[in-house]
């Protein structure tokens, strides 16, 4: 424990004392004793034996760590191999080419629709020959219904966003109900960068550039940000790109996404040479029709990787209405998505033997965690993690989901020339900054004996200590690795 120990003062945190220190989860300990609220437990699974324990049955704020139970619940409800399946109906007949009535796009509340996929729903409806719709192209948003917001960054992304993780809901969204910039630097410097939408631009969004071209190697400094006024978007992009560079791409929230999936859908059938006479509306009533043309989405278990991957709260929280969905009509509203998680996910952690006769103390309100209302404890965590271990049908892809620090494109993990912490865990991340610090890691580990061990950790602050996300981060990784398989 002597590199707990240089840790934490190489951070600025000296210990309770040198008791602490000789224990196991000392950096942890530490934190706490400074004023963070902290709950861990590290348990083997093949006998449940509990290796450590810091208050693991203390609810806290979980974070990301939240979208576990979105994952879990979505392969137990549909298996890995689900696609959702997106719909162009026609509300009239086909004749000559012509479709006499309307062109509805249902959506179905596919997490991961992009603009590609619709590229080729459009491809197959000109397979057959349709050239013109004399009606509507009407985007149907009713297999949710309107989706209020919530999240206190969701609500302000109606009219402004400088991010994508705010991403408003509904299930005819497309590219995670985000717009995709693209920053192309100038070859010389001085000159401005070009700037455009990707795939293409869109009616009802505005592009303002104001981004240089600095010398090359100078590095990016750009910001984007999206303003609405009077149902306009305008996307503001400032800064500098290094000259000669390979384009940049920048996700910012869009602040009505069914308006946007309609303005991409009209953009793709014309290039389609598909004409639409009576423009878009929008509807949260689900329509009727014959289907014409109709796609398959990514399979569930590499949606589950792109979404605990890079923690992408659209997606989570799509599937999480996705699952409501299956137990009522709409209109849905995320906070019942979140009590059908808590009620599912409490009793996956009694099936893991690790509560006894207790009930789990889980609550949810949303399934991406971006709400600080979300409650879980370390044994909420480690139980979910033991009752999936415990499934062999859905073990394989709830643990190919996860991210191992050394073979993800996600930075936040990394600890090059520690291998055992870079190849012996896999595991979601998750954190916050309101109404304080969070920070939380859940998952699996190869342990020291080279059983299998499920492991979570929850650090919150305070008021009286705010923890840094990177000291989190490093007392976790410190504490932890003591555990772990040596590489």
């Amino acid at each position: 424990m002597k590199r707990a120990l240089f840790l934490l003062l190489a951070l600025g945190l000296a210990p309770a004392g040198q008791a602490a220190a000789d224990t196991p989860l000392a950096p942890l300990q530490v934190l706490a004793s400074h004023g963070a609220r902290v709950s861990a437990l590290v348990v083997r699974l093949d006998d449940r034996k509990t290796l450590a324990a810091m208050q693991p049955d203390l609810a806290l704020t979980p974070a990301s760590t939240s979208k576990l139970y979105v994952a879990a619940g979505a392969l137990q409800q549909w298996g890995a191999d689900y696609r959702f399946t997106t719909r162009l109906l026609g509300t009239g007949t086909v004749k000559d080419g012509v479709l006499e009535g309307d062109l509805v796009f249902a959506g179905a509340g596919d997490p991961a629709l992009t603009t590609e996929q619709l590229f080729v729903l459009t491809r197959r409806l000109a397979e057959r020959g349709i050239v013109r719709v004399s009606g509507h192209l009407v985007v149907d948003a009713g297999y949710f219904g309107p989706i209020a917001c919530t999240a206190r960054d969701r609500c302000h992304s109606r009219d402004d966003s400088r991010n994508a993780y705010d991403a408003l809901l509904s299930s005819a969204a497309i590219d995670f109900a985000t717009a995709q910039v693209s920053v192309i630097p100038a070859p010389t410097p001085g000159s401005a960068a070009a700037v455009h939408l990707v795939p293409f631009d869109l009616p009802g969004v505005d592009i303002v550039n104001q981004v240089h071209t600095g010398p090359a190697g100078s590095g990016w400094s750009v910001r984007v940000d999206r303003h609405t006024t009077h149902g306009r978007d305008t996307l503001i992009v400032t800064g500098k790109a290094p000259a000669g560079a390979e384009p940049h791409r920048f996700w910012r929230a869009f602040s009505h996404p069914d308006r946007a999936a309609g303005a991409q859908l009209l953009a793709l059938l014309a290039s389609a040479g598909i004409s639409v006479d009576g423009g878009m509306r929008i509807t949260y009533r689900p329509a009727t029709g014959r289907v014409l043309a109709a796609l398959k989405g990514q399979p569930l278990w590499l949606q589950l990787r792109r979404m605990l991957t890079w923690s992408n709260n659209f997606m989570a929280d799509t599937l999480a209405l996705d699952l409501l969905r299956t137990t009522r009509p709409p209109p849905l509203r995320l906070a019942a998505a979140g009590q059908l998680l808590t009620k599912r996910g409490r009793a996956q952690e009694r099936s893991s033997g690790l509560w006894g006769k207790r009930d789990p103390g889980l609550k949810l309100v949303s399934g991406s965690g971006l709400t600080p209302a979300n409650r879980a404890s370390a044994r909420d965590l480690t139980a979910l993690l033991a009752a999936m271990y415990r499934n062999p049908g859905l073990f394989p892809s709830f643990l190919g989901a996860l991210t191992v620090p050394g073979y993800t494109p996600v930075n936040m993990l990394k600890a090059p020339g520690q291998p055992a912490w870079m190849d012996a865990i896999a595991a979601k991340t998750g954190s916050l900054d309101e109404p304080h610090s969070v920070f939380a890691l859940a998952g699996y580990a190869r342990l020291a004996d080279g059983h299998w061990g499920a492991f979570a950790v929850l650090i919150n602050g305070s008021k009286k200590y705010e923890v840094p996300l990177g000291t989190a981060i490093d007392a976790t990784r410190e504490a932890l690795t003591p555990f772990l398989l040596k590489q």
